[in-house]
């Protein structure tokens, strides 16, 4: 009788007010800075499940509405305190995020309604229970591609919030929202199951049935096992605990030490070049490779910027310095004396070099909406890779290190800035794998520092690397990630160094992701959508069927059932009598 109440009033009662509070919660809890993969996978089953109720509905324009703004209500609460610094007034900024909430709002349906209206059309049940997570994993895998922001208001879990994180270096994000998709599709066909349901629980079920339907729905509870299998066996690997490789061995490792440089932020100042410099002499003894953060110093000219770089070479040791800069430059090329406007970049310099010999890596390609993107120019030139030569430890003698002239090891190094690190794509053009990520930053809030860490590690893990990053927000964290590291060592000032372990020889071979790319991985994911057979085919043990079976939840996903499922509790109401299943 319980059960059956909660279902008259989840469907009959109260269905718009439920369904409304039931999303603004999960998508207040699921869609802030770091979205989380289990409150994330709800709001995805109830939006599911909400959409099946209303799609026949002479009110689903009403309801739709509803759902919308109490979503985006959800997902801009969620963001309040990141928003509320990045522009002049807080109220400009929440207004800023709610307009994109909404937005994503309307690009995150687009996949449910997809699904409702073409699942029947495809021929089998297991491509009709995988049709959403394709769907949902190419949606946004096009948005990152088009949006200002990249992936950061994506619908998509951080690293750090499920077991299929391994799958970045095969599958990149796709994968991972393709398994939240599925999970989202499998739970609400077990909640529809549910809702279907009669009070006619303690029933004995039937195992086989006359009715014609019967074979279908026995290809159906097998194409949701297959799928829910597939998840498990997917999740087994996050079991293996990856742990950093050794740095007191120089047989199969090169020990790197990395450190960021934050010097101490006096009230109402910003460090000064000289801080700077002060800073990376104190940690060269101990690091070879010395990050600076965005928009360390600013340069008005080259010649400015190439004293800099000489004053920074007279005693750095043997060690390269990421130099992130701030430079002024005209805004048309072919007018020198014209209106100027400034772009963001990464100079590595060591002291082997001469003046004008620096190397200028880096510059930032995808700016901060209205922070950046009116008063600064975004480049279009992609990553390089630079080889930086690394001498032998104290500990380790030259000979043991590596082979004469120069007893060194290459380190190939590349870089990024902030924002470009929330693109997918920030390193497809890369012909080789990288050891190193520089990733300069400058946050304005905690969550958002943390917010682009995730996508730094995001991107790392997906080519293979480990990255850098160096925050000089007040309250940006810094840290090592990739490689089986996921350190934060650092929150706001306060510089910090670390000793990492690279693989030797180092194997520059790009990983399954950086190869195949998006396409590649779709590709797969619609093989796997037309693999019905398998599912089709799966052993039903009857020892294992029994035990589901005398589950009321999940015996409903079995033949026997079909005849009570027909009836819906909201039946009087035009167009309403059809199935919350297929």
């Amino acid at each position: 009788m319980g059960s059956d109440t909660l279902r008259s009033i989840v469907l009959a009662r109260n269905p718009t007010l439920i369904f409304g509070a039931s999303e603004f919660l999960l998508a207040f809890l699921s869609l802030g800075p770091t979205p989380t993969f289990v409150p994330l996978v709800l709001l995805l089953t109830v939006l599911r499940i909400h959409g099946l109720r209303i799609a026949c509905r002479s009110t689903r324009i009403l309801e739709l509405m509803c759902s919308w703004v109490a979503v985006t209500v959800g997902a801009s609460l969620a963001h309040y305190s990141s928003a509320s610094d990045a522009l002049s007034s807080s109220t400009q900024s929440f207004a800023a995020v709610a307009v994109m909430s909404a937005i994503t709002y309307v690009l995150a349906i687009l996949p449910f309604y997809a699904d409702i209206r073409l699942h029947r059309r495809l021929p089998t049940f297991w491509a009709q229970v995988t049709f959403l997570p394709v769907v949902w994993a190419t949606t946004w895998a096009i948005v990152s591609h088009i949006s200002p922001v990249g992936r950061l208001l994506n619908w998509s879990p951080v690293s750090t919030s499920h077991p299929f994180g391994w799958l970045l270096p095969y599958t990149g994000p796709m994968g991972i929202d393709w398994a939240v998709g599925a999970c989202a599709a499998l739970f609400s066909e077990v909640a529809a199951a549910w809702l279907m349901g009669t009070s006619n629980d303690e029933q004995p079920v039937q195992l086989f049935t006359s009715s014609t339907e019967a074979p279908q729905s026995n290809k159906r509870s097998r194409s949701l096992l297959a799928l829910g299998t597939l998840l498990v066996a997917l999740a087994l690997p996050s079991l293996h605990v990856i742990t950093p490789a050794r740095t007191d061995t120089i047989f199969d490792t090169s020990p790197l030490g990395v450190a960021c440089a934050l010097p101490p932020v006096h009230k109402g100042q910003h460090p000064t070049l000289g801080d700077f410099i002060t800073e990376t002499k104190k940690l060269t003894s101990q690091a070879k490779v010395v990050l600076w953060p965005e928009s360390a110093v600013v340069f008005n000219n080259q010649g400015e910027r190439e004293v800099a770089f000489e004053e920074l070479r007279k005693n750095i040791q043997k060690s390269v310095i990421g130099v992130a800069f701030e430079e002024s430059v005209p805004r048309d090329p072919s007018n020198p004396g014209g209106s100027r406007m400034r772009r963001n970049g990464l100079a590595l310099v060591h002291e082997g070099q001469k003046k004008g010999e620096e190397v200028i890596q880096y510059y930032k390609r995808n700016l901060v909406p209205f922070t950046e993107s009116f008063s600064a120019i975004p480049s279009t030139e992609p990553p390089a890779i630079y080889d930086f030569e690394l001498g032998p430890p104290k500990w380790a003698t030259k000979p043991e290190w590596s082979s004469p002239p120069n007893y060194t090891r290459p380190v190939p190094i590349t870089s990024s800035i902030c924002l470009d690190f929330a693109f997918s794509s920030a390193f497809s053009s890369l012909s080789s794998r990288p050891a190193l990520i520089l990733a300069p930053a400058r946050t304005w809030d905690s969550t958002v520092s943390l917010a682009m860490w995730e996508q730094a590690k995001s991107r790392a893990n997906e080519i293979g690397s480990m990255v850098l990053w160096c925050d000089g927000g007040a309250m940006g964290v810094s840290g090592v990630g990739g490689g089986g590291i996921s350190e934060i060592m650092q929150l706001g000032s306060g510089s910090w160094t670390r000793t990492i372990s690279l693989q030797f020889p180092f194997d520059q071979r790009r990983t399954v992701y950086a190869v195949v790319g998006d396409f590649g991985v779709l590709v797969l994911l619609v093989v796997i959508m037309g693999g019905g057979s398998v599912a089709w085919h799966l052993p039903a043990l009857s020892g294992s069927r029994s035990v589901l079976q005398a589950v009321p939840l999940l015996r409903r996903l079995f033949p026997g059932r079909r005849r009570d499922q027909e009836n819906l509790i909201d039946a009087e109401v035009p167009g309403e009598r059809q199935s919350l299943l297929r």
